[in-house]
């Protein structure tokens, strides 16, 4: 798919050209990124990739870091907006499902790891703020979920459930680093066991 510079008439045209061809990136990225990974790309490789020009590509994201950061906060928005306009965010198997996500885009998945350990190092802030906001985000979103699933019986009530939503965080995070490094380690049935330990008593599925 070729992506050309920006073009148009008015300033409002060549606004809303240069927001189509900035999702354009994005989405070609994301697709490449599921593909290569953090390691095996950079921004001229990118550019190359998604038929765009370097200097093109720059015009949109000044660093590798920044596209990076904006294709995990475009895949993000897109999985949240797909779980609501279907009902998934709503459905029982909420921690499976988040696991089915995960392993969809395993490149995606090593891409967030990769970017999240380099936040944690000096003279980083700009990542570290991101992963910040993103990891509140993804909490409150959780959290809605885990607020249905409650008032569907599905979730214990003597428990606080900001707490539950950070600990199942943590645990499909730390679940796809082990499966990322390990395809014999099931994600799925690590976060099946959170689901039951969420339950209210008497609920959980036998041995």
């Amino acid at each position: 798919m070729e992506v050309s510079a920006i073009s148009g008439t008015g300033s409002r045209g060549r606004y809303a050209k240069g927001v189509l061809r900035r999702q354009q990136i994005l989405d070609r990225a994301i697709e490449v990124f599921a593909d290569l990974g953090f390691e095996g790309t950079s921004l001229r490789a990118i550019g190359d990739a998604i038929g765009v020009s370097h200097a093109a590509l720059r015009r949109y994201f000044d660093t590798r870091e920044e596209l990076f950061l904006e294709v995990l906060r475009e895949k993000d928005r897109q999985a949240v907006t797909q779980a609501h306009e279907s009902g998934l965010d709503e459905m029982a198997g909420f921690a499976t499902l988040a696991a089915n996500y995960a392993q969809q885009a395993p490149g995606l998945m090593a891409l967030r790891h990769s970017m999240i350990a380099r936040a944690l190092e000096p003279r980083n802030e700009h990542s570290r703020e991101f992963f910040r906001d993103r990891y509140r985000s993804i909490r409150d979103e959780a959290l809605v979920v885990l607020q249905h699933a409650r008032d569907r019986g599905a979730v214990r009530t003597d428990i606080p459930l900001d707490t539950a939503a950070a600990l199942m965080i943590a645990a499909l995070d730390g679940l796809s680093t082990q499966w990322l490094v390990d395809p014999d380690v099931d994600m799925q049935e690590g976060m099946a066991l959170i689901e039951q330990l969420l339950a209210p008593a008497g609920t959980h599925a036998a041995p």
